[in-house]
């Protein structure tokens, strides 16, 4: 771990495991995006009270209702069928997670 932490900064040295295969990335793209094409999430428009809303992402309500319906769908299911989703093998894709385990 303190060789880890220790190169973290200088973006030369990362381990393996945290490098996505290129063959299994979607699309074309040798580079990575420049900055002028990400978003900018305007958090000084949040509102408060028991959750926080965010505002100007440029992200559109039905694919944000779209995805909660899908989270809402998966952390609805009892917890003997999330468990089929569990695995503690780090090289595999996916990992849902809740509060308590990860998936």
């Amino acid at each position: 771990m303190e060789k880890l932490i220790s190169s973290w900064y200088n973006g030369q040295t990362l381990p393996e495991s945290y490098i996505f295969p290129l063959d299994a990335r979607s699309g074309n793209l040798t580079t990575a995006p420049s900055r002028d094409n990400i978003p900018v999430i305007d958090l000084g428009g949040a509102k408060g009270g028991d959750q926080t809303y965010v505002v100007n992402h440029g992200i559109s309500e039905s694919l944000l209702n779209d995805t909660m319906g899908v989270f809402k769908e998966f952390f609805d299911l009892h917890a003997e069928d999330k468990a089929n989703f569990y695995f503690d093998d780090p090289k595999k894709k996916l990992h849902a997670l809740n509060q308590q385990w990860i998936f």
